[in-house]
């Protein structure tokens, strides 16, 4: 079952960082004096829990929401398209979700620990930027590649939402000061893309490059619409 194998794992993450921590610390600044290993327990259950409802929440979305937008589809928008966020996926392969987390999460430890030795700024990994991101690299790793894929993409995405908070900080401004950043891979992609384009070029510069991305994406979409339009035009030849 998913959510008792999402409890019990997160139930040993929670008593290693509390032996870390240490029972007296726990039990004084945390737990209101509840036995530690208790405490940590009712975490992960409701952990567990949080994780649970999130995916009764998927389900739900995709049973009544999803066939709902047809209408707007049909009447408002022609031919739009809902879009669903990171979540939506976790129902496909739970298993994969639990996975992509945990792999996703050692790759922010590990590159917390790169960037100790290397004397740099040090990003500490969000639990839930990885069990979003991570679980949902998991979801799409297993579907191309199995178990390999699912922990080579997530670890991969670990990595990626702890290196490139480091470079999204010097064009933050005021945020970057506070050493407060986004942790998720989009908003570090085109936040380094567009803070380094107004830094080198200002508003003109970083215009343009709003500009071209525009383009470049109507592109991909309209040569991905005649692609699936030529696939249809093939499958009712065969048929």
């Amino acid at each position: 079952d998913t959510t008792v194998l999402i409890t019990l794992s997160m139930a040993v993450i929670y008593i290693v960082v509390a032996l870390f921590a240490g029972s007296s610390y726990v039990e004084t600044h945390l737990s209101n004096g509840q036995n530690f290993i208790v405490f940590v327990m009712l975490k992960a259950a409701t952990f567990a829990a949080g994780v649970y409802i999130i995916l009764a929440g998927v389900q739900i979305v995709l049973d009544e929401i999803v066939p709902a937008f047809k209408g707007i589809s049909e009447k408002l928008v022609k031919n739009a398209r809902p879009a669903l966020d990171a979540p939506m996926t976790f129902g496909f392969a739970p298993n994969a979700v639990l996975i992509g987390f945990l792999a996703s999460f050692f790759g922010g430890l590990l590159g917390m620990t790169l960037m100790a030795i290397l004397g740099t700024t040090i990003i500490i990994p969000g639990i839930v930027a990885h069990f979003m991101a991570g679980g949902a690299a998991g979801v799409f790793g297993n579907g191309q590649g199995g178990i390999r894929g699912c922990l080579t993409a997530s670890f991969i995405n670990g990595l990626f939402i702890t290196f490139l908070p480091l470079f999204l900080l010097p064009v933050l401004g005021d945020l970057g000061s506070a050493n407060s950043t986004y942790s998720d891979a989009d908003y570090g992609v085109f936040g380094v893309i567009l803070g380094h384009a107004n830094i080198v070029g200002g508003r003109t510069v970083l215009i343009s490059v709003i500009l071209i991305a525009l383009i470049l994406f109507y592109s991909v979409s309209i040569l991905m619409n005649k692609r699936d339009s030529n696939n249809f035009e093939k499958v009712e030849e065969i048929k």
